[in-house]
């Protein structure tokens, strides 16, 4: 499965594993898995991990579509792992997209640990890892 997440409720967090061949179809698929997740909230801060991607079919209109569609609050924190040069390019494009004012809640970072750190959040294991 190229997507899959978990919603830690008592730390208000939603934890995502972006792995494999990752096609537009697959982020659009998990934004509608958590639209359809009564566990889910808005205000929920994300991390979401890019790092066992293998290729990335996605194209510019496909995060732009994903990045435009109302999921998150905008005073929700994300944080996003994507630590190689192609994902990081990819996830500055859905920043520039999904921007609205709110810098300061959306970020990105090369490795895990800064990115747990950045959200409050420096346990490992409260993300099933």
């Amino acid at each position: 499965m190229p997507t899959s997440y978990t919603i830690d409720s008592a730390r208000n967090l939603v934890y995502t594993m972006f792995s494999g061949a990752t096609s537009d179809l697959d982020l659009i698929a998990h934004i509608s898995a958590l639209q359809a997740d009564p566990r889910f909230r808005p205000d929920m801060a994300e991390l979401v991990d890019l790092s066992a991607i293998t290729r990335a079919d996605v194209t510019s209109s496909g995060i732009r579509s994903v990045a435009r569609t109302p999921l998150h609050a905008r005073t929700a924190r994300r944080a996003f792992v994507a630590p190689t040069d192609v994902l990081f390019g990819l996830t500055r494009m859905y920043q520039s997209y999904w921007n609205d004012g709110a810098e300061d809640r959306l970020a990105i970072f090369r490795a895990r640990e800064p990115a747990l750190e950045w959200l409050g959040l420096s346990d490992a294991s409260t993300t099933g890892r």
